[in-house]
């Protein structure tokens, strides 16, 4: 007789679980939480970070870009890596024409190699050294993460969108391209042959607009279209992993006004994953969740107030830490947690214990001692 598994670990197997961001701007580095929340079916985990903050996931690793480094976080293991921003590290423009150089102004992907194994993160950066300059300079390359090494990568056939969102499926990094008095474009990078390919739109007979998105959607790259007339309407349609030219539509979900909030015209939803009940979990711009039900076709708010990143998946796999990383991270073992939030439980001394029962600053207890220091070394009247 097959012995049953108890119910939490049943419970624990069909849950979803969603990574969102825990908004804090204290500045320390993201991690994880300890604990999470449940919405129903649904468990949040929580990652400390700015809510705003630029991210892109791939396969439970996070990938941060910044203004001078490019940082790559597994939150399951809590290794950050921190790497150089682009193949001219050493060179900062932040005034004038060279401000181009900006994460603002960059295309990047975040992604892994389906032959290797390897994260890549490939950054595009198109800037114009001239005003009216009509061909922008292109600056392409492909970081691997496994040796920490950036090298040079051909262009692509066409300008990609600075700040678009990329989103990888299947060893492959996608962008959505915008261009203005044309259609737009998808434009696809195999990470392994490092080659571009323009990848065809689903006929879907509505033009994309702002809303529109790709997505990572079980394992398939979605083309979401979020359209406001004749009514509100969540279509999603979902691209063969064998054959590049085959789209279906695989949800087509009626928004009633209280899941829109007409008032707020800029809005666009994002599905998140489907449950092992089928239902379809997503997000909208407002930090809502939402959760649909086919067989009912009913759609209930699950949250008001979370920052999805992705959906959640625990990856072991070890970030390498080798001679050729030339800007290892400190590892949050060897220095003190800025955010309250956190603490060095293994840390004894009555230095931290007071630090963190008083909450003083260290300017405070600087200021303390000056005062003390002063005061004894005063000359006697």
């Amino acid at each position: 007789m097959v012995k049953k598994p108890p119910r939490a670990n049943w419970l624990e197997s069909i849950r979803l679980k969603i990574l969102a961001a825990y908004n804090c701007d204290c500045g320390d580095r993201p991690r994880l939480l300890t604990e999470s929340r449940f919405e129903g079916d649904e468990e949040i985990v929580y990652l400390h970070c700015l809510a705003s903050r630029p991210s892109l996931s791939c396969d439970g690793l996070l990938c941060f870009p910044e203004q001078d480094w490019i940082i790559v976080l597994n939150p399951s293991t809590r290794q950050l890596r921190r790497f150089p921003s682009g193949l001219n590290h050493k060179c900062r423009f932040g005034f004038g024409l060279w401000s181009s150089f900006s994460p603002e102004k960059w295309a990047i992907g975040f992604g892994r190699d389906k032959v290797t194994g390897s994260f890549k993160v490939v950054r595009l950066c198109f800037f114009f050294r001239e005003i009216g300059q009509e061909e922008p300079v292109l600056e392409c390359g492909v970081l691997d993460v496994q040796t920490g090494v950036w090298s040079k990568l051909s262009p692509p056939p066409h300008v990609v969108n600075p700040g678009s969102k990329s989103v990888c499926v299947n060893g492959s990094i996608y962008w959505l391209n915008f261009e203005v008095g044309e259609y737009c474009k998808l434009l696809a990078l195999d990470l392994h042959k490092q080659e571009f390919n323009r990848i065809p739109l689903p006929a879907t007979g509505l033009g994309a607009t702002k809303e529109t998105l790709i997505v990572n959607f079980e394992e398939h790259l979605a083309y979401v279209n979020t359209s406001k007339l004749p009514e509100w309407r969540l279509d999603i349609w979902s691209m063969d992993n064998t054959d590049q030219k085959q789209w279906s539509k695989t949800f087509s979900i009626r928004l009633e006004l209280k899941v829109v909030a007409w008032r707020r015209k800029n809005r666009w939803f994002t599905p998140v994953a489907v449950s092992k009940q089928g239902n379809l979990v997503f997000c909208d711009n407002q930090k809502r969740l939402f959760k649909y039900y086919p067989g009912t076709n009913e759609i209930r708010c699950l949250s008001l107030d979370t920052y999805v990143i992705s959906p959640y998946s625990e990856n072991l796999v070890s970030l390498p830490l080798k001679p050729s990383h030339q800007y290892p991270h400190l590892s949050v073992e060897t220095r003190m947690s800025r955010c309250r939030l956190f603490s060095k439980e293994s840390s004894s001394s009555w230095i931290f214990q007071a630090l963190r029962r008083n909450e003083f600053s260290i300017l405070e207890i600087v200021f303390t001692s000056l005062v003390v220091a002063g005061y004894i070394c005063l000359p006697r009247m």
